[in-house]
């Protein structure tokens, strides 16, 4: 029976502020911004509108109020064919809120609030069947305990789990564990596990034998473990203009791609592809290509991909 949606999530989905200065200002100063512009973001929520540019099928499941940045949030994401019917409309329950600063040619500087963000818990989502109506279930690590219980009854039922983690929290471990493809940015798995060794890094990922792991190394590629062999693959030479929600973008091609019953590394080649062509504009969400232009960039190039 053909399921009713590629990837499902549930994590972060954020309202963001993004201005670009000439230069940081010292303590104290005023610095003149060279562009300004809301845009909406976050893990999950990238990942899920990746999803859908790539011709897929995505939903959202949370809870999100009726304040001015939550009814933002939730029409950013039905605006891009994001399924929004297991989101919980509860009052007081807020997307988080990110201000992103970019020095052109510099480093950029995230401060983000997540005051209000709640997830309910499986037992009170809207559809008691949604793990029957998915393929893949897309976790971040703010979703905490609850994408943890999500993950577990997800995989009772026959769902692969893609979970996304960029911080240290109380129960990673557990995040880890619940997932069947580990998909982290290299400075986490270089914190979590203290390695900086390829193969020491990825193993240290890994909490059980039969799961894959996915190292995201921005312009240096990705590096990956699957079913005991490890990979490394460069990555596509493309003029970027931001970085923000690349790995995001990466997170939400790879989970359709496997849904779509690619393999791990044709996965990670498309992925690669959707992340390299998003930084070449600025914002999170504002590049995601379609999937025409992911498969042009990957025909047009000869990426190299070496099994370790």
């Amino acid at each position: 029976m053909r399921k009713s949606f590629d990837v499902l999530g549930i994590g972060a989905v954020s309202v963001d502020f993004f201005g670009t200065t000439e230069r940081w200002p010292a303590a104290g100063e005023k610095e003149r911004m060279q562009s300004f512009s809301v845009q909406d973001g976050g893990l999950v929520g990238t990942a899920l509108v990746a999803v859908a540019r790539l011709g897929g099928r995505a939903s959202c499941a949370g809870a999100l109020g009726f304040s001015e940045m939550a009814e933002r949030a939730v029409r950013s994401l039905e605006k891009e064919g994001v399924d929004t019917s297991l989101l919980l409309r509860t009052p007081g329950s807020e997307p988080c809120v990110s201000v992103v600063l970019s020095v052109r040619g510099g480093h950029r500087t995230i401060f983000s609030s997540q005051a209000g963000v709640s997830f309910p818990s499986p037992d009170s989502w809207v559809d008691e069947n949604w793990h029957q109506k998915a393929t893949v279930l897309l976790i971040d690590h703010v979703s905490g305990i609850v994408g943890i219980e999500a993950a577990r009854i997800a995989r009772e039922h026959g769902l692969t789990v893609v979970i996304d983690v960029e911080r240290q929290t109380d129960v990673i471990d557990e995040v880890l564990l619940c997932a069947d493809h580990i998909v982290v940015p290299r400075d986490f798995a270089t914190l979590h596990t203290g390695q900086a060794e390829t193969r020491a890094m990825l193993e240290g990922l890994r909490k059980s034998p039969d799961q894959t792991v996915i190292v995201t190394c921005g312009k240096d590629g990705c590096l990956g473990l699957v079913q005991g062999k490890s990979f490394q693959m460069s990555s596509y030479p493309v003029e970027a203009i931001d970085t923000t929600g690349c790995g995001d973008v990466f997170h939400g091609a790879y989970a359709l791609m496997i849904a779509q019953g690619k393999s791990v590394i044709e996965s990670a080649r498309l992925a690669s592809a959707a992340a390299a062509l998003s930084a070449t504009k600025l914002g999170g969400r504002k590049g995601i290509p379609e999937l025409d232009a992911v498969l042009r960039l990957v025909k047009e190039t000869d990426l190299s991909c070496e099994v370790l």
